[in-house]
């Protein structure tokens, strides 16, 4: 199967950099077109030249859209990229490292198999219908004919769960990477969510994937190095050694399945739409 991947960058250079190194070495189930979308010249944030031959397609944007807006200019742009022979495509933030593609596999063929569902991520809220963008799988069909479910500023995962109640369309969890969030009354330090303000976990065991942004680590890179290492099962990065990874997969899987005994807004009320005003 020819799956695209839509991988889209502003800053974050060094984690792309490495995120396509990880995509060429251990995705090996289906044949792929990288395509990068890159909005960071103007500041300074080039792709580096040894990234590049791991590109099929770079775009790069002279104009940046902004905070607001620069998440969608990267998805509706790089979408005008998608092969067509490419059935789905998969959107991926440039500091979201996948071990292995045996997680898009599977949701590919789950897709696949119901015809009334066009899109595969995370649930990302407890309180609204929304569904993640930094790792989501989509049917390219749908984008073609829908280049709206890009368009948004405000809360993209909300709008993406809204647009896809406007047109009718279903959608499958990624179950490997849920629970995205910790309560927002947790308001101290809580393992493996390095920002308590934004309260979400970075490594999901299950799909042995991490999503840090780096500034949250005091050792940075270094430190995400050594998650992915433990998540792996192996010294991808020799430079980042991990030791005891089958007891720290185990605390990870621990914390994160704690939060499952929490008091939860949906143990008491229904998931609603959130109504965004850009």
């Amino acid at each position: 199967m020819k799956i695209a991947i839509l991988i889209r960058v502003y800053d974050r250079i060094e984690d792309l950099k490495y995120n396509l190194q990880i995509i060429s070495d251990t995705w090996k189930d289906n044949d792929y077109y990288i395509i990068v979308v890159s909005n960071g010249l103007t500041k300074g944030y080039e792709v580096s030249p040894e990234s590049l031959p791991l590109i099929d397609k770079l775009v790069v944007l002279e104009e940046n859209a902004g905070h607001r807006k620069g998440n969608s200019q990267l998805l509706l742009e790089g979408a005008k990229y998608i092969p067509e022979d490419c059935d789905y495509t998969l959107i991926l933030e440039a500091d979201t490292w996948l071990y292995g593609d045996k997680l898009l596999t599977k949701y590919t063929r789950l897709l696949s198999e119901n015809s009334g569902a066009v899109w595969s991520s995370a649930d990302w809220y407890d309180k609204y219908y929304a569904l993640a963008t930094d790792f989501a799988i989509i049917k390219t069909k749908y984008i073609r004919e829908n280049p709206g479910i890009f368009d948004f500023e405000l809360f993209p995962e909300c709008h993406i769960s809204n647009f896809l109640r406007d047109t009718n369309a279903g959608y499958i969890w990624i179950t490997e990477n849920m629970p995205v969030h910790v309560p927002s009354y947790i308001k101290y330090a809580y393992p493996y969510v390095p920002n308590i303000k934004e309260g979400r976990f970075y490594v999901f065991p299950k799909s042995k994937t991490v999503t840090h942004h780096i500034e949250y680590l005091k050792e940075g890179i270094q430190k995400k190095k050594y998650y992915f290492n433990i998540l792996a099962d192996h010294d991808y990065f020799p430079e980042a050694k991990a030791g005891c990874k089958a007891w720290n997969r185990f605390k990870m899987r621990f914390w994160i399945g704690l939060t499952k005994c929490f008091v939860k807004r949906s143990w008491y009320g229904k998931k609603t739409y959130k109504e965004i005003m850009n």
